[in-house]
């Protein structure tokens, strides 16, 4: 959308109405611009959203040494509780 406005409308017009700094109203071709202008507004943030989540999750997912039933056994030791193991049913 941006490299389709910015050959229509012009480069640096283009920029500005995607970050919002010019009105799409004052644009040649007003019904594109205000296309461009929602990208702006809403697919932009989106994408770096998107993009940021899963950076951020990548690197706690790398940070996570222990499995899931050694972090519950873990808080179980601590808050003191004893899992007595299974009795056997033939003696």
């Amino acid at each position: 959308m941006y490299v389709l406005c910015g050959f229509l409308i012009g480069w640096t017009t283009s920029y500005e109405v995607m970050l919002g700094i010019t009105s799409p109203a004052e644009t040649r071709l007003r019904p594109l611009s205000w296309l461009l202008s929602l990208m702006g507004w809403l697919a932009a943030p989106a994408v770096v959203g998107g993009v940021t989540g899963y950076l951020v999750n990548r690197q706690v997912d790398r940070r996570r040494r222990n499995s899931e039933a050694a972090v519950l056994a873990r808080m179980l030791a601590e808050a003191g509780y004893v899992v007595s193991p299974p009795q056997g049913g033939s003696s």
